[in-house]
Formats: C-alpha cells, structure tokens, sequence
C-alpha cells in the first residue's frame, strides 16, 4: 500500500530530465543551480540527471542533439524542453508555472 501511495505521488509531480557530459562546460556550469533547483523543489519535482555518454539509448528517446538539455516530464507526458543555460531564478519560475 505504501509503495502504492509513492507512486501515485511521483506520478502527480513533475519530472526533470537533466541531460549532460562530464566534458560540456555549460553542462558543469548548471549543475550547481540544479542542484539548488533539487533541494528548493524536494516536494514536487523529481530530478534525473542523464550522462549522454553514459545513456545515449535514453538520448535517442528524448532525440537529444545539444547539451544542455532539459526536459519536464508530467504523468510521462514531455511538457517543456529547454537546451542551453538558465538562471536558478528563471529556471524556478518556469518549472512552478508547469506544476499547476
């Protein structure tokens, strides 16, 4: 029953697809905003971070071409996608108006 409850509750939150190489420095210079993102967000976004290199089936699901990518997932369903840089304030805006 537990298990149950999580998994409806992930399925109502949103999802963040996070995709990026170790050798991208735009890709480096996001993870700590994203890591910000992730602790500001800890009740309603999910966040997965995807090493292209390491995942590339996952990339070619997504149709990755450019890093950084990000993708919001909501019920499974790709809502948004945005490649390149965001600020944390731009990025916290965004992803709070796709939760509703």
């Amino acid at each position: 029953m537990k298990n149950e409850m999580q998994d409806t509750a992930q399925v109502n939150n949103l999802e963040l697809l996070q995709f990026y190489a170790e050798w991208c420095q735009p890709c480096k210079m996001m993870m700590p905003i994203v890591e910000l993102i992730k602790q500001k967000s800890i009740n309603w976004l999910t966040v997965k971070q995807i090493d292209v290199d390491e995942n590339s089936e996952l990339s070619g699901k997504y149709q990755i071409r450019s890093i950084p990518t990000f993708v919001v997932l909501k019920n499974n369903e790709e809502i948004w996608r945005k490649t390149g840089m965001l600020s944390e304030h731009a990025f916290l805006d965004i992803l709070k108006s796709l939760d509703k």
